[in-house]
């Protein structure tokens, strides 16, 4: 099977449709995907085992002769150098080292800490949308509270918040699947831009630190180890970036659901108690992360397969969370759904370090909207955004009584 690039609106809207149609295949299957082919992983148990799997690897680098990568354009190399130092396309031992000296910083003491200031957060943000006739659910509410968020973690300036909508977008059109060099050429500055503000805030803190994760990572060390300046900066900026973006989709893909699904949100109006189940239940119905990609390190057969060493392998999470193999009814949305199992946060070594904050922020959201917002209906259809990797929408319009 495969898909052309000219279905990939086609995909975006809709990819279950795909993934229905692949779950009647083999869980790992050679696949033609938009810009990219590889091994598509569409399986629970198959996924979870490459996520574990050290032969599954972000780094190829370390794998193949240097002479077989290429030499990115002089407009690139600064943005490959920035990815490079990210935990994300890191791998042992340098993914172990990068992650353990931020999650000193980055505790799950600090996240809780943060409660009553996103509770204080989100109402005042429903408190400005008070006097609006139509409401747009992501710029008033679901995009500003997690920068609101991660800007107070990280210890940003309130002023400066607006600028990562932008640096965002970049970030996610340079890891996409669909993403053409043109592309990549096109946001690059706009990478290097926020590149030079992080490093201009690092000097800042230098100075005059404060009780913030930046301040934290600045001050952090391991049998005097630290994290140099380049990797202080690609974290703080993984973190801003992909952090809060998979937030915005979380919470927009969550308050979506409901609505298009009175009777479970009417579940929810009754016993608010079940807001953290229903987060767990859209996580895996409709993830913030459709894919994942890892590289084969090594020859090797996975099942039944002959994977070959420098091929890519496809990590579906949204094919996986609704493998009918492990899920009853995977095509259900069902708040009250019990034992919920998905992959969203990923598994193994690269499980999602800030996937408690994302909860956090996704169950205060979600109660703060149910409980203040009533009366409510789509104003009309969103459209989801042009990306094969993150699932969002441009925009949510909808009507509704805030109280």
């Amino acid at each position: 099977m495969s898909v052309q690039t000219n279905t990939a609106k086609e995909f975006i809207n809709d990819p279950y449709h795909l993934f229905r149609q692949l779950h009647s295949h083999q869980a790992v299957q050679w696949f033609q995907f938009f810009n990219s082919e590889g091994w598509l992983i569409t399986g629970y148990k198959e996924a979870e085992a490459a996520l574990k799997d050290s032969r599954f690897v972000k780094e190829i680098s370390n794998h193949v002769p240097p002479e077989s990568l290429g030499t990115p354009s002089e407009t690139l190399m600064p943005v490959f150098n920035l990815t490079n130092n990210m935990m994300l396309f890191r791998d042992a031992p340098h993914h172990t080292r990068l992650r353990g000296l931020v999650t000193k910083a980055f505790t799950p003491r600090m996240t809780e800490k943060l409660r009553p200031t996103i509770e204080k957060m989100a109402n005042y943000l429903l408190d400005e949308m008070k006097n609006k006739q139509e409401h747009e659910l992501i710029a008033d509410f679901a995009y500003t509270l997690p920068v609101m968020v991660i800007a107070e973690l990280i210890g940003v300036p309130n002023e400066d918040r607006e600028q990562f909508r932008e640096w965002s977008d970049a970030f996610i059109k340079f890891i996409d699947l669909n993403t053409t060099e043109a592309d990549l050429e096109a946001v690059a500055p706009q990478l290097k831009e926020a590149d030079t503000y992080m490093r201009n805030l690092i000097k800042a803190k230098r100075i005059a630190p404060a009780e913030d994760l930046l301040s934290g990572l600045i001050a952090v060390s391991d049998s005097g180890d630290k994290l140099s300046e380049d990797e202080m900066v690609a974290t703080c900026l993984l973190l801003l970036i992909a952090g809060h973006e998979t937030t915005v989709n979380l919470i927009t893909n969550g308050y979506y659901l409901l609505l298009k699904h009175p009777f479970e949100m009417e579940k929810l109006i009754n016993d608010l108690s079940l807001v953290s189940n229903a987060v767990e239940e859209v996580l895996r119905f409709d993830p913030p992360v459709l894919l994942t990609t890892r590289w084969i390190s090594e020859d090797l057969e996975f099942s039944g397969q002959a994977l070959k060493k420098a091929q890519v392998a496809m990590i579906a999470l949204g094919a996986a969370n609704r493998d009918p193999a492990v899920v009853d009814n995977p095509d259900l949305f069902d708040v009250s759904r019990t034992n919920i199992k998905h992959l969203s946060f990923a598994s193994g070594a690269h499980y999602c370090l800030g996937a408690p904050l994302a909860r956090l922020e996704a169950n205060i959201a979600l109660e703060t909207l149910i409980k203040r917002i009533h009366n409510v209906e789509l104003s009309e259809e969103p459209t989801r955004r042009n990306n094969i990797i993150f699932r969002g929408f441009q925009a949510l319009h909808f009507n509704g009584e805030i109280t």
